[in-house]
């Protein structure tokens, strides 16, 4: 019992000798695929409309409105903070293309948030980005967005164009040395 106890003991006190350094901030990014994080924002039937390995792709010959988000677990108040989110668009046909995009902090009973950003995708074949971040919704670069753990992203995506991924940028209270 003594061995136990002094065993107990001896953890109790290098958890709090550990934990006097106090816990780090560190910036992490989670990065999904367009074609598991977007969808139709109209549920009626649409052929065109395809979430595929290469992205969330409208191969149709007209715009339709979608709607992305990711899980924001990670921005729990005790855990962390999202700093920014990015959506990267694609031209599938080589003909560079007008997106226009809203982002949304916030939910159903708040006040939410709205900003809206347009981007050209290239014709050459790489990403068309558009990044939020809080300056964007009233508040300073660089600090958490207000309502961090609610946001998603509207977009009018024309023909022949895909969101080929979303970044959410995020600080994680982290234990020191970890």
């Amino acid at each position: 019992m003594r061995t136990l106890l002094g065993v107990i003991i001896t953890a109790a006190t290098l958890a709090s000798v550990s934990n006097a350094a106090g816990a780090v901030v560190e910036t992490r990014k989670q990065t999904a695929q367009g074609g598991v994080v977007c969808r139709l924002t109209d549920v009626g039937l649409n052929l065109t409309v395809k979430a595929k390995a290469t992205g969330f792709r409208n191969e149709g010959t007209s715009s339709t409105f979608i709607i992305c988000g990711m899980e924001s677990a990670n921005s729990q108040e005790a855990v962390g903070t999202i700093k920014g989110l990015t959506i990267g668009m694609y031209s599938l046909n080589g003909a560079s293309k007008s997106v226009s995009c809203t982002a949304v902090n916030g939910y159903a009973n708040s006040t939410p948030l709205y900003a809206t950003k347009t981007v050209s995708t290239p014709a050459n074949g790489s990403a068309g980005v558009i990044a939020w971040d809080a300056s964007d919704f009233g508040g300073t670069a660089g600090d958490p967005l207000a309502q961090n753990d609610y946001w998603l992203i509207t977009c009018n995506l024309p023909a022949s164009t895909s969101v080929g991924y979303m970044v959410t940028q995020f600080n994680v209270n982290a234990p020191a040395g970890s």
